[in-house]
């Protein structure tokens, strides 16, 4: 059956329907679609329906014709609905492996990040983003993960760079899309495809990888080498790849070969670093003991070198030596404890080289903070016991008090840490020493700091890596809240443009919002900062993340800091109430932020024209109106 008539009849009524009824005499068009619609309306009763009231709409007086419109243009729409369908002529074959899966997704759901992921321009990667982290099983879809492979040479570096994260998380279903086409003299998309590939499949690369060295070129040879290193049976492949190849393609062999074992890969590093001690960089990432061993020997030589000199560093010095120490960060062999031992008794020296303007180079704090990060990546293990040994050297200074925090709190009981540490954090003020006291205050906060509590699982972890030997002692809480000092001396910038506490954010960081007590006590510290007038925005969300609210201390606040508020900030703060608190706490938190004077100038004409209006919204259970909905109000 020819249904042509029938679109062709639909799309005249669709016309009148927006161009008016009074030009319905003169449509010819739809004069010949009622012609071509006689044979349809003899074959089938509901067609002849149509043909009925299309006459009947054009015979009609011109004040019944807009209702006759409807009814007719209805009963078309509705015939057309159930005659549609979709599909193409032959037999239906299954998708080909490895392409991604199937996902009922409509494709107005899909389009945006499909424009997106195969075109040019700004704006793509917030959709990109946000299209990630609301909707990741998009990205398994056949009809996007092939996008997300290609745009792996996406002009802009950061899309790319966002696209290889994705696909590295979808999983080892995009190994066969990426594989496929591939080109081993191809450019960076390439070798992004080669990063992928090695991150999802492991050591089950190899085959692969060993199979495209022979034809890889530049970038990709170099990543292509950078993968082998991932294998431990790969040591003999790389040793050889270490004397024939030069440039990146060299020093991506020279990065695989420190993450291997084995006699001949430390009888290498031996050879290479008497020929070429910056090489000794490459070593960082290898936490096996010859590495620790290798890096311990050859730092303490050079150091001894340096110190016994007594002369100024050069800058390309300066640079080697911290290098050098950058490839001890983690290693924790007995050789390199030793080493520890040695710069602890030379700090002295090593904080008095200078650099070749005679400017003091303040090596001795650099090894000190490079040993507290060396912990930190190690975890539990011989340099807790070595930070606990040199903090018990030096009870009465900072150097290692951080270090000790750290430690005890991987190794020993909460009580115990508590019991040890909590005496350096006064709750009265000293009457002698204070500047000292204060110091080794900021030194336990610091070693807190790596400490926070992870919301998903309540543990407690150190860099969000190591897990503590047991949950904080709550008796932490209640004392920093008393604490004579409430900073550390440093600050934390804010999305506000203001700089926050960082002893705010350590405390945030080790409160268990479960222990109803010592919320309280964060709900109200957190209103004291606000009442202070520091950062109001920031400490209001975290106040209401604990379930409290600002009410009597934010509406002063901004009136002691008049001319300054901004309507946005207020209404987002709103929304957010909204989000977590009741909302008579919501309707009385607003009244006492619409305080005119209180806004930026520009705002405030604004502030009092919409203020009853927003009131109402909320007093019904509305949502908060935007700030660009108060603007377009008349």
């Amino acid at each position: 059956m020819n249904l042509q008539p029938l679109y062709d009849v639909k799309e005249r009524l669709e016309y009148a329907a927006i161009a008016g009824v009074s030009l319905l005499g003169e449509d010819f068009r739809l004069q010949r679609g009622l012609e071509g619609l006689k044979p349809l309306a003899a074959a089938s009763p509901v067609f002849g329906k149509i043909d009925g009231g299309l006459s009947k709409l054009l015979t009609a007086p011109p004040e019944q014709r807009a209702g006759l419109l409807l009814d007719v243009l209805a009963l078309v729409d509705a015939v057309a609905y159930t005659q549609a369908k979709t599909g193409v002529e032959g037999e239906l074959k299954p998708l080909p492996a490895g392409g991604g899966t199937y996902h009922q997704i409509s494709y107005g759901q899909l389009c945006p990040m499909l424009t997106a992921l195969t075109t040019t321009g700004g704006g793509r990667m917030e959709i990109i983003q946000s299209a990630w982290e609301n909707h990741p099983e998009f990205f398994e879809d056949y009809r996007v993960l092939p996008g997300v492979a290609a745009g792996l040479g996406d002009s802009y570096g950061e899309i790319a760079e966002l696209n290889a994260r994705i696909l590295k998380q979808v999983g080892p279903s995009a190994v066969p899309v990426l594989k496929q086409g591939f080109d081993p003299a191809g450019k960076k998309e390439m070798a992004r495809r080669v990063e992928v590939i090695a991150a999802l499949e492991g050591e089950k690369a190899t085959p692969w990888l060993k199979e495209v060295l022979p034809n890889a070129k530049k970038d990709v040879r170099a990543t292509v080498v950078t993968a082998l290193g991932g294998d431990k049976s790969n040591a003999a492949l790389l040793l050889d790849l270490a004397e024939s190849e030069r440039g990146k393609s060299r020093e991506a062999a020279l990065a695989a070969l420190a993450l291997q074992d084995g006699n001949e890969v430390s009888a290498f590093w031996e050879k290479e670093l008497a020929q070429n001690s910056g090489s000794l960089r490459f070593l960082g990432a290898s936490q096996a003991d010859w590495a620790s061993d290798l890096v311990a020997r050859r730092l303490w030589d050079r150091m001894e070198e340096i110190l016994a000199r007594k002369e100024s560093l050069t800058n390309p010095e300066v640079i080697e030596l911290r290098q050098w120490f950058s490839a001890a960060l983690g290693k924790c062999s007995p050789s390199m404890l030793d080493f520890w031992r040695w710069v602890d008794a030379k700090l002295a020296d090593i904080d008095h080289l200078r650099g070749e303007r005679e400017q003091r180079l303040g090596f001795g704090r650099e090894v000190t903070a490079l040993l507290l990060e060396s912990l930190c990546l190690a975890g539990p293990g011989p340099l807790c016991g070595l930070c606990l040994e040199l903090w018990e050297r030096h009870p009465k200074e900072t150097r290692y008090l951080s270090h000790a925090v750290v430690a005890a709190l991987m190794t020993r009981s909460a009580a115990e840490v508590y019991d040890i540490f909590s005496p350096y954090v006064p709750t009265i003020k000293p009457l002698l020493g204070g500047e000292q006291k204060k110091a080794l205050h900021s030194a336990v906060l610091k070693g807190l700091g790596r400490l926070s509590r992870d919301e998903t699982t309540g543990a407690y972890q150190i860099d969000n890596a190591w897990p503590a030997a047991q949950p904080l002692d709550r008796r932490w809480v209640k004392r920093l809240t008393n604490a004579v000092w409430k900073t550390t001396g440093e600050k934390t910038r804010t999305g506000y443009g203001g700089d926050i506490e960082e002893y705010d954010k350590i405390l945030m960081g080790l409160l268990d919002p479960g222990d109803q007590e010592n919320r309280q006590l964060v709900i109200a510290h957190l209103r004291e900062q606000v009442a202070a007038g520091c950062c109001m925005y920031h400490y209001c969300r975290d106040i209401f993340r604990l379930g409290g609210d600002p009410v009597g201390v934010l509406g002063p606040a901004m009136q002691k800091h008049s001319n300054t508020i901004y309507l946005s900030h207020v209404l987002d703060l709103l929304a957010l109430a909204q989000e977590r608190l009741p909302t008579a706490q919501v309707v009385q938190m607003a009244k006492e932020l619409f305080v005119v004077k209180a806004y930026q100038p520009g705002n405030q004409g604004l502030v009092k024209k919409s203020y009853p209006y927003v009131i109402a919204a909320l007093e019904a259970g509305e949502p908060v109106p935007s700030f660009e909905r108060l603007r377009n109000m008349g």
